[in-house]
C-alpha cells in the first residue's frame, strides 16, 4: 500500500514537471476589415511561452451542436487568414481557441464565443486633408474599404497636456472621403489621433462588446495656419535687354513651420503664353529666373499640413516708358519673337488690358491702332531659352496738335527787368502726337518776341524786360500736325527805384545778422571779464566847493586831485621837534588850488597855482596826519616876503613863496 502511493506521487509530480513547459497562448481575437459580405477573416493571439518550437493550431467549433467547423494549423505563427470558404456560416454563434503544442505537452487558451460577422476591425483612418482657419480645424478622412457609414474617436491635446477626447459618426454617401471639424485655439500647436468603429447590423450584433475599434491613427501634428510669404527686396540686375532677378523670401515662424512648409510658384515671365505653374512643390526659399523689360509676375504659395496661404504676387513693373524714340525697327531674325502693345493714355501706366502676339511684328499693328492716342510696344524673343527685349518704343498710328494749352500758368520772381514764367505740363491724353517744344510769346511796349522751350521743361526765365511795363505772356505746345492752343498771363515789372534785388537784399541781411553778433560777442565778453578781474576803485573826491570868507572876491579856484598839504609855520623858526616825514593837520584846514597857468608840450613850467590855506573847523581831520613824499627843503636863513624857493617831487615841480596876506603858493 506505501508503495502505491509513493509510486503514484511520483507519476503526478513528472506530470506537473512536464506540463510547466506548455504555457497556453492568450485568446484569440478575430475580425474581417469591411463588413463587405464576402470579406475573409484573421484570427490573431499572443506567445506567453518564449520558448522555441511552438506549434498552434486554431479550433473552431458550433457553439450550440458542438460540432467542429474548422481546425486550422498556423505552425510557429500567431495568427491564422481564414478564407470564407472555410467557415461557410458566420452568422451564428461559434466558440474559438488556440491549443498550443510543445514537445509532446499540449495546452488550450481560453474559448472565446462569438458571431463572426459581427467582428468587423477597420483600418486606422488617415487623415488626408487639413485646414485651419479661423480656430476651426476642419479635417478630410479616408473611407472605409465598405465605404459604409463609421463611428469615429477623436482625441487631441496640446503639446504635455492631457488627452480630450469626442465622438461623431458619419451617414451613408457617395462622398469619396470622411469630413469633421473641430474647435481649437488660435495661437495653439495641437496633437490628434482618430479610429473608428462599424456600424453593425443591431438584430444580428446586440453585444457592444463584440464592437471592435480600429487602431489609433499616428498622432498628427496641427501647425498654426500658415500665413503670406514675406517677399525680400527684388534684386536684379540688366544685362542687354535681359533682366536677370532673384527672388528670396522668409521662412515661416517654427509655430507655422511644423511638420514641414513647401512653396508652389506661379511664373509669367513669357507674355506670349499663359502662366506657367511649377508641377513639383519647392523646399527652397529662393527662386532665380531671367525676364524681358516688360513686365513680369510671379506667385507664391506657401503651405504647410493644415493648409496654404492667399499667393502672394509679386508684380515686377516693366522698366520706365520712354518720351520718344526713334523710328521702330522692324526686328526679322530668326527666332521665337513676341509682341506686346497697349495704350498708355496718361504716359506711364500699364493698362489691365495688354495685347500679344507671337505672329505678328510691328508693321502688322502701327496703322490698325486707334488715331491720336499714345500707345506703347515691346518686342521679345527667345533663343534656347533666354528672354530679351530688342526694341521698344512709344508710338502714334497718326499725329495730330494738341487740344489744350498748358495749365497753370504763372509769373514769379518779378523784378525790374526780368520775370519767372512756369507752367504744367499738357498731358499726354490732350498732346495727340509728340510734342516737340513749346512756344513762349513775350509782348510789351508793341513787340513780341518768340522763344522755343524744350518738351521737357516747365519754366522759363524772361530777361531784359524795361522798368514798369505791362507785359503779356502766352505759352503753346506744337507736335509734327501743329501747335495747340495758347495759355496766356500778364504782369508787371517793378520800377528801378522800388527796393533793392534779391542779391543785394540778401548781402544786405548777411551784414546786419554779422553787425548783430558782432554786438553780441562783444557784450559777452566785458561780462565775462568783469567777472575774472576784479574793478579798480576809483577814488572818492568831494566835489563841493567850499571858498574862504575873506576871499569871496578872488578869482574862481579849481579843485585839484592831487596835492601836498603843507601846515602853516613861521619858516624863519624852524621847529626842534618837527618830524620831517609827516605833520599834525589843523582842525578844519583844507586847500584850494588856483591854476594860473598849464604846462606846455615842451614840459617846460611857466607858473604854477597859488595855494590859499583857510582855516575853518573840520571835525573830521582831527587827528590825522599827512603823509609827505619828502620833506621840503627849508633854509636856516630868515625868509623874506616874496623870497621863494624850488622842489621836484614825484615828476612835479613845486615853487614856495611867502606872501604878504600870509598865502602860500606853490
Amino acid at each position: 500500500m506505501g508503495m502505491r502511493v509513493a509510486v503514484l506521487l511520483l507519476v503526478v509530480s513528472v506530470s506537473l514537471t512536464e506540463a510547466a513547459g506548455c504555457i497556453p497562448t492568450t485568446s484569440p481575437w478575430c475580425y474581417k476589415n469591411s463588413t463587405l459580405p464576402e470579406e475573409d477573416f484573421m484570427c490573431k493571439w499572443e506567445k506567453r511561452n518564449p520558448k522555441e518550437n511552438q506549434t498552434h493550431t486554431l479550433f473552431i467549433r458550433d457553439s450550440e451542436k458542438k460540432s467542429l467547423i474548422m481546425c486550422a494549423n498556423s505552425g510557429d505563427h500567431s495568427e491564422k487568414y481564414i478564407l470564407l470558404e472555410e467557415l461557410g456560416i458566420t452568422s451564428i454563434n461559434m466558440d474559438i481557441w488556440v491549443q498550443t503544442q510543445v514537445g509532446n505537452l499540449t495546452c488550450n487558451s481560453s474559448k472565446i464565443s462569438v458571431i463572426l460577422e459581427c467582428l468587423v476591425k477597420y483600418s486606422a483612418p488617415q487623415i488626408t486633408r487639413m485646414k485651419r482657419s479661423a480656430g476651426t480645424l476642419s479635417l478630410k478622412l479616408d473611407k472605409p474599404k465598405d465605404n459604409k457609414s463609421v463611428k469615429y474617436e477623436i482625441r487631441w491635446r496640446e503639446r504635455s497636456s492631457e488627452w480630450q477626447n469626442a465622438t461623431f459618426e458619419t451617414e451613408d454617401s457617395k462622398v469619396i472621403q470622411d469630413s469633421y471639424k473641430l474647435q481649437l485655439q488660435k495661437q495653439t500647436i495641437y496633437h490628434i489621433q482618430l479610429r473608428r468603429q462599424a456600424k453593425l447590423q443591431p438584430h444580428l450584433c446586440k453585444d457592444s462588446l463584440q464592437t471592435l475599434w480600429s487602431d489609433w491613427s499616428p498622432v498628427v501634428d496641427v501647425p498654426l495656419e500658415i500665413s503670406l510669404p514675406l517677399v525680400r527686396p527684388l534684386a536684379e540686375q540688366w544685362t542687354n535687354g535681359t533682366r536677370h532677378i532673384n527672388l528670396t523670401w522668409d521662412e515661416p515662424s517654427a509655430e507655422e513651420s511644423v511638420g514641414g512648409v513647401w512653396y508652389k510658384l506661379s511664373v509669367n515671365v513669357w507674355p506670349c503664353e499663359k502662366p506657367k505653374r511649377k508641377e513639383k512643390p519647392t523646399l527652397d526659399r529662393t527662386y532665380k529666373t531671367s525676364i524681358t523689360y516688360s513686365e513680369a509676375r510671379i506667385s507664391i504659395i506657401a503651405t504647410n499640413k493644415v493648409g496654404s496661404s492667399p499667393p502672394r504676387e509679386i508684380i515686377i513693373p516693366a522698366v520706365k516708358h520712354l518720351s520718344n524714340c526713334d523710328k521702330p525697327s522692324n526686328f526679322t531674325q530668326d527666332y521665337q519673337t513676341c509682341l506686346e502693345w497697349y495704350k498708355l493714355e496718361n504716359g506711364e501706366t500699364r493698362p489691365s488690358t495688354v495685347n500679344s502676339s507671337g505672329k505678328n511684328l510691328f508693321k502688322d499693328i502701327e496703322k490698325g491702332v486707334e488715331k491720336f492716342v499714345r500707345h506703347y510696344y515691346f518686342l521679345h524673343i527667345m533663343r534656347k531659352k533666354h528672354l530679351q527685349t530688342v526694341d521698344m518704343c512709344p508710338f502714334y498710328s497718326e499725329q495730330g496738335a494738341p487740344i489744350k494749352g498748358p495749365g497753370n500758368v504763372n509769373i514769379s520772381n518779378v523784378t525790374h527787368e526780368s520775370s519767372v514764367v512756369s507752367w504744367l505740363s499738357i498731358p499726354v491724353a490732350e498732346q495727340r502726337g509728340f510734342l516737340l517744344h513749346y512756344l513762349i510769346w513775350i509782348s510789351g511796349q508793341g513787340n513780341t518776341t518768340l522763344h522755343e522751350v524744350q518738351a521737357n521743361e516747365t519754366s522759363f526765365k524772361i530777361k531784359n524786360l524795361h522798368p514798369g511795363t505791362s507785359y503779356t505772356v502766352s505759352i503753346a505746345g506744337e507736335t509734327m500736325a501743329g501747335k495747340g492752343p495758347n495759355s496766356t498771363v500778364n504782369f508787371e515789372t517793378h520800377s528801378e527805384e522800388m527796393g533793392l534785388s534779391w542779391q543785394d537784399q540778401t548781402i544786405l541781411i548777411v551784414c546786419v545778422v554779422a553787425l548783430l553778433c558782432t554786438i553780441i560777442c562783444s557784450v559777452a565778453v566785458r561780462r565775462f571779464r568783469s567777472k575774472l578781474i576784479p574793478k579798480v576803485p576809483s577814488p572818492v573826491i568831494d566835489t563841493s566847493e567850499i571858498r574862504c570868507p575873506q576871499d569871496q572876491d578872488l578869482r574862481q579856484t579849481e579843485e585839484v586831485h592831487e596835492f601836498v598839504l603843507l601846515q602853516r609855520q613861521d619858516l624863519s623858526k624852524p621847529s626842534e621837534n618837527a618830524i620831517p616825514e609827516q605833520s599834525t593837520l589843523l582842525q578844519g584846514c583844507f586847500v584850494v588850488f588856483e591854476e594860473e597857468d598849464e604846462v606846455d608840450e615842451e614840459g617846460e613850467v611857466t607858473d604854477l597855482t597859488s595855494m590859499k590855506s583857510c582855516c575853518y573847523p573840520n571835525p573830521s581831520y582831527r587827528g590825522q596826519t599827512l603823509q609827505l613824499p619828502e620833506p621840503f627843503h627849508t633854509t636856516e636863513s630868515t625868509l623874506n616876503d616874496n623870497d621863494t624857493e624850488s622842489t621836484y617831487r614825484n615828476g612835479m615841480f613845486f615853487e614856495t613863496r611867502i606872501l604878504e596876506c600870509d598865502k602860500t603858493s606853490l
